[in-house]
């Protein structure tokens, strides 16, 4: 068991007797066992709580698997086997011991701990949760990892799980019952959930008890906090315990809520009022190339009132992806900087940094004093300048004795809280900006006490439209990359993760490893999906010339030459890694490619889809997986989601549902976000209930869970076309979406932006006779064969004539399609070809069916075997 102080200190607790705030993670019903085997299930796929008999017989096996031997002679007798020392019983590996029901029938349970049995008494009765199992005319009983108490045997035994790690449930379930009779412990935690709260008793359990008019019958009614701990940990029944717990969870809801109310409670001070004048902002917008959205106007006055304030202003920009957001912070802290405000705008990534400084300058030069982008380690030249940087900022205006009068944190869920207070005075309004879409039920929750300015219409109009497919619409994908690039937009293919071996070689050459802008590539990088330094080089083949690689490995140079390529089109294909989730701003991005989408979660691939047409226009959006048949419920779901909507928030919403809070309940969230008990798995529904029963009671503030109720009715459509495309799957239909598969657009929409992906059918003449023959595998050893691509030479370049092409659906159409001899093959064209990927015909390729040979489709490699995230 872990000590006292390291065990207090992991679980965020002052005093021993605190632990009556660790809630059990389940409760089981041990008030009744099976003492005859025979009533219990012999298939093996039922727990029960068993009591048997411990006879004298046992079998113990060594380490290597030969009979424990004592003597020359076998040994067969527990008692035999409980005489000798440990040096003889540190060999044994299993032990297999004979137990026996009430009627004397015999089973055997086989332990892989066998010294937990050298004290154990022959004919003594064992209690246990497991299952029974029969093999022939025997029964083998399996206890269960963890076994209840003794004194769990005959009542209802609360379950301890810990936290993996860090505690284990044996040492929560030690501290719990060493005061589960102390009175003082029972004062002491009632306190502290009543400080938590800011309530006192009886309204404490009036915020959680609002679902009094539709409880169950049975479930108990508590009058005190006393009985609600009680209940907790020494429950009457399951259900109790069960009804004790949820509350405890609402509990935990509601003291979250009021954390985040007094964190973000400021005092009025004299400092605190700017200049900032409505008209001078609205001029300002005017002055954009962007027309500004209701909802950008409104939080651009509302941002400038609460800058006049004198409460200095806890403000939060939740936006979804395209909506404006950094105009939205620039415009109101622009006029303030104009007015003789200091203005710290703060990133998470050099990247982003980077951006914001630039788009200051193009945007607002000669009417500002200036801009100063402040790296990590160097000291800022000129505080009257609008400061931009990364989290370095913190040290630098420290040492400048800087303290901003406005601080803008871009991105805010990914800086810490310490990062985020660090620079804030009792006079700095504070701005945040996250580009993670965040419920109103949610938001009032985490960010209670905040002025939120929410942004759901954006300034231009995007049409994207989503594809699910898999390795068989290689050749489909394939061709969208060819005529996207023909079109002279630009062309991003995400892939999970940058190459292993690149990883190992730059973290070594690295002092500071730690730093390495490795992400999730760093947890495991003995993986063998497909990685990005690898994948570029293959694209490199297909499109000499045109592919740039972007990953978090590239040196701040070598990432700000990549996207000048790729802005400028000189290289319009990028192979990228998921660093390009967030920030970074490159515009008219036609066609956004996911390989292995279904690693991804649902805001990431919503994320990476706002890359898209991020000046207007249409778009495609295709997220490719290994096989649709072969993917489980859960991450089909979620790629259906993406597809069926672009509105963030609701896929906010609906991974909240389903996937929990993950990163909003923890520091980097809210601060405070720890709740009043411990080890509670707090779900939505807490939240969404605390409230609903606050709005009900006229709460300023409380949530609206429209939301909530629209993300329900999406949910249920999107398991309806998860089983259409199921069946049509099976039935041996293309994975490709039926938007991707349309007929050509007629003429009357030839005006329609180009970029959406519309495959042409088939042409009917048969291919020509000097067509490529059909690629041979590529032997060991051959470029292509360790990812899987085929390659065959790259067509000639064609440049752009100088008159507009005329458009097909949205591509632009084949200037002839009369066949023409072949080019000479180029050097290295012959290993090319035997690598076998296609990217060279000049007709356009069919859409390929379920039948269709993956390794002879042209497009995307197959990957190694991994798990897909469920």
């Amino acid at each position: 068991m872990a000590s006292t102080p390291t065990f207090l200190s992991r679980l965020k607790l002052s005093d021993p007797d605190l632990a009556l705030l660790c809630v059990p993670a389940a409760y089981i019903d041990c008030t009744s066992s099976i003492t005859d085997l025979d009533e219990a299930d012999h298939s093996g796929k039922t727990s029960h709580l068993l009591s048997l008999v411990v006879t004298d017989r046992v079998m113990a096996v060594n380490k290597d698997k030969s009979p424990a031997v004592w003597g020359g002679r076998v040994i067969t007798s527990m008692a035999e086997l409980q005489e000798k020392q440990y040096p003889f019983w540190k060999n044994i590996g299993r032990l297999q011991i004979e137990v026996a029901d009430d009627t004397g029938r015999v089973a055997y349970l086989n332990s892989f701990a066998p010294w937990g049995w050298r004290t154990t008494q022959i004919g003594s009765k064992v209690h246990f949760l497991g299952t029974v199992k029969r093999f022939g005319d025997k029964l083998y009983v399996e206890p269960g990892a963890e076994q209840p108490h003794s004194g769990a045997i005959g009542g209802i035994w609360a379950r301890y799980l810990g936290m993996p790690g860090r505690v284990t449930g044996e040492a929560v379930t030690g501290a719990v019952h060493a005061v589960l009779d102390k009175e003082a412990a029972y004062l002491k935690s009632e306190r502290h959930i009543v400080a938590a709260m800011q309530l006192d008793e009886a309204g404490v359990l009036a915020c959680v008890q609002y679902d009094l008019d539709e409880l169950a019958e049975g479930l108990p009614v508590f009058s005190t906090l006393r009985e609600l701990l009680v209940a907790l940990h020494r429950p009457v029944s399951v259900t109790a315990g069960e009804r004790a717990l949820q509350l405890a969870q609402r509990i935990d809801a509601a003291s979250i809520r009021t954390a985040a109310r007094t964190q973000s409670k400021r005092q009025p001070h004299r400092d605190a009022p700017l200049i900032v004048p409505d008209q001078q902002v609205l001029d300002l917008a005017a002055k954009q190339a962007e027309t500004l959205t209701d909802d950008q106007r409104t939080a651009i006055l509302g941002i400038a009132s609460a800058l006049r304030s004198p409460v200095p202003m806890n403000g939060l920009i939740p936006g979804d992806v395209g909506t404006g957001k950094t105009l939205t912070f620039l415009l109101p802290a622009i006029v303030a900087h104009q007015n003789g405000a200091s203005v710290v705008i703060m990133a998470p990534t050099i990247i982003l940094a980077n951006q914001i400084a630039k788009q200051i300058v193009r945007r607002f030069a000669g009417g500002i004093r200036g801009v100063e982008r402040v790296e990590a380690g160097k000291k800022i030249r000129n505080k009257d300048h609008i400061l931009v940087g990364t989290s370095g900022l913190t040290s630098a205006c420290s040492k400048a004795g800087i303290v901003p009068n406005v601080l803008v944190m871009d991105e805010q869920h990914k800086l810490s809280v310490q990062t985020r207070g660090a620079l804030v005075g009792p006079a700095t309004h504070v701005i945040e900006a996250t580009a993670t879409p965040i419920p109103r039920s949610l938001a009032t929750v985490f960010f209670d006490g905040m002025q939120v300015f929410t942004l759901r219409q954006a300034p231009v109009e995007r049409s994207i439209t989503s594809h699910i497919v898999d390795v068989r619409s290689r050749g489909a994908v394939t061709r969208a990359i060819r005529e996207t690039i023909a079109a002279r937009r630009r062309v991003l293919v995400i892939y999970p993760r940058v190459d292993s071996a690149e990883v190992t070689k730059k973290a070594k050459a690295s002092k500071e490893g730690a730093q390495l802008e490795l992400g999730a590539t760093t947890e495991d990088t003995t993986r063998t999906a497909q990685g990005v330094v690898d994948a570029a080089a293959t694209f490199e083949q297909a499109f000499p010339g045109k592919v740039v690689a972007l990953h978090g490995l590239l040196s701040d140079d070598e990432k700000d030459v990549a996207i000048q390529q790729i802005t400028s089109l000189e290289k319009p294909l990028a192979v990228a890694s998921v660093v390009v989730e967030t920030g970074i701003d490159i515009p008219d991005i036609g066609l956004v490619v996911i390989r292995d989408a279904d690693r991804l979660g649902l805001s990431q691939l919503h994320q990476l889809r706002g890359r898209l047409v991020r000046n207007g226009g249409a778009a495609d959006f295709f997220m490719m997986v290994e096989s649709i048949d072969a993917l489980e419920d859960a991450a089909l779901e979620r790629l259906m989601a993406c597809k069926l909507t672009t509105n963030g928030f609701r896929l906010a919403e609906i991974d909240m549902k389903h996937r929990g809070f993950g990163s909003y309940v923890d520091d980097s969230q809210t601060g405070s976000s720890q709740g009043v008990f411990r080890l509670t798995k707090i779900a939505p529904a807490d939240f969404l209930g605390i409230a609903t029963a606050t709005a009900a009671a006229g709460e300023p503030g409380a949530a609206d869970v429209e939301d909530a109720n629209e993300a329900d009715a999406l949910m249920r459509r999107v398991r309806k076309e998860v089983e259409k495309l199921r069946q049509a799957v099976a039935a041996g239909e293309s994975p490709v979406s039926p938007a991707a598969r349309a007929e050509p657009a007629p003429p009357a929409r030839l005006s329609t932006p180009p970029g959406s992906f519309k495959p042409r059918p088939p042409a009917p003449a048969p291919r020509p006779a000097h067509a490529a023959p059909q690629p041979r595998p590529a032997p060991a050893g051959q470029p292509g064969q360790q990812l899987g691509f085929r390659l065959l030479p790259a067509r000639p370049e064609v440049r752009a004539p100088a008159s507009p092409t005329p458009v097909v659906g949205r591509f632009p159409a084949h200037a002839s399609r009369t066949p023409v001899a072949p080019p000479p093959l180029p050097p290295g064209a012959i290993e090319r070809i035997r690598a076998g990927f296609d990217f060279s015909a000049a007709e356009p390729l069919p859409a390929p069916t379920a039948k269709a040979d993956p390794a002879a489709v042209p497009g995307f490699p197959p990957r190694r075997a991994f798990p897909s995230r469920g």
